[in-house]
């Protein structure tokens, strides 16, 4: 994810926090791990067979109970397309991004 991009959503994130809008810092973190799949619709053009899967990884990672399974299968399928790969590498292995995956299997979902 560009710097600019990454420290222009860190901001916006924070200042949602001062507003109360974002109540802790759990969900700070979620928030940051979450949004660097967004850029991933972007970095496409708009009839890109990839956004499907993109929203499928939204829709898994967001749901009230994540497949750690189905959420890799995602990955892996975003990780081959050129445009993609970069976002998708940089967020899977982010140490906040397998905390949450790792929370996953521990608590059972």
């Amino acid at each position: 994810m560009d710097e600019d991009l990454k420290a222009g959503l860190r901001k916006q994130i924070d200042d949602a926090d001062d507003t109360g809008l974002v109540s802790s810092e759990e969900h700070l973190a979620e928030a940051e791990t979450l949004l660097p799949l967004e850029a991933l619709h972007g970095a496409l053009p708009q009839a890109h067979r990839a956004h499907s899967t993109i929203d499928r990884l939204h829709a898994e990672v967001k749901a009230a109970k994540p497949n750690r399974q189905a959420i890799e299968s995602h990955v892996n399928a975003l990780r081959v397309f050129p445009e993609l790969e970069a976002i998708v590498v940089n967020w899977w292995d982010d140490p906040r991004t397998q905390r949450f995956i790792g929370n996953l299997g521990q608590i059972g979902l």
